[in-house]
């Protein structure tokens, strides 16, 4: 995934690009396309990039083991600067230094590290997953099971023979 800046006159110029997610190196679960809307600003032999990554990949709920398709979307910004042209005050993990008369501007890696990081940690169906039953592995968004709790714990018990006469 490559923008074209040699020729390009200074100003703010707007992307849209559409990549296959193999293309990317993406692992099965990113099946579609990955697209990123990226604004460039070039200015003398630099160039300023914020891009807007979007993909939707397929996971598995942590609490219910569901399959779902979630989609991501995260953004990045990218500073392209000339060796020793680069300011005090830009973030180096921001930075990129390159070649005098540089002309394109490779975005795969940072695509695909954009996109990888978006994904939770936790991966949920939904907020109100309920999961599953420890003891039975019914699924409870689907309806409650016909287990009863266990009393294993003796501090408990008076609390459920409350709970069972109301």
């Amino acid at each position: 995934m490559r923008i074209q800046v040699g020729g390009l006159a200074d100003g703010i110029y707007r992307y849209q690009l559409a990549e296959d997610s193999t293309l990317l190196e993406l692992d099965e679960r990113f099946k579609n396309q990955v697209i990123v809307d990226a604004t460039i600003e070039k200015s003398g032999s630099q160039a300023f990039l914020a891009a807007e990554v979007s993909a939707k990949a397929s996971f598995e709920c942590d609490r219910c083991l569901t399959s779902f398709i979630s989609p991501l979307r995260s953004s990045y910004r990218m500073y392209y600067v000339t060796e020793g042209g680069a300011d005090s005050h830009i973030d180096p993990s921001e930075l990129q230094v390159v070649p005098t008369g540089f002309s394109v501007i490779e975005l795969s890696d940072d695509v695909r590290q954009t996109i990888l990081l978006s994904v939770p940690l936790k991966l949920l169906c939904s907020d109100q997953c309920k999961g599953l039953c420890p003891h039975c592995g019914a699924n409870w968004n689907s309806g409650e099971c016909n287990c009863e709790e266990k009393a294993d714990d003796p501090r408990w018990e008076q609390l459920i023979r409350l709970k069972k006469q109301v």
